[in-house]
């Protein structure tokens, strides 16, 4: 991906915690974001590994862009992969 802000190219990366990542929209984020019925999910649940969602990093601006269609296009991928089984 092109950093839309100095036209370098984007390193892959990941954004990844001890617990589900959230979108808080408008409000300060809180202990429990899931709570929240604004907030929108952006990792999978899981017992056997960390949350995660691919990200893009660009170390000169030093910007993050999760592109969340990818996102939803991953977890498409993952629930045929699954449901077969």
């Amino acid at each position: 991906m092109i950093c839309p802000y100095c036209g370098k190219q984007m390193s892959e990366a990941y954004v990844q915690s001890a617990q589900q990542i959230y979108l808080n929209r408008g409000s300060k984020p809180r202990f429990n974001p899931a709570g929240d019925l604004s907030s929108k999910s952006l990792s999978r649940f899981s017992f056997t590994k960390a949350p995660f969602v691919k990200s893009y990093y660009c170390e000169d601006c030093a910007k993050i862009i999760i592109d969340l269609n990818e996102e939803k296009t991953r977890e498409k991928g993952l629930r045929r992969r699954f449901s077969h089984r």
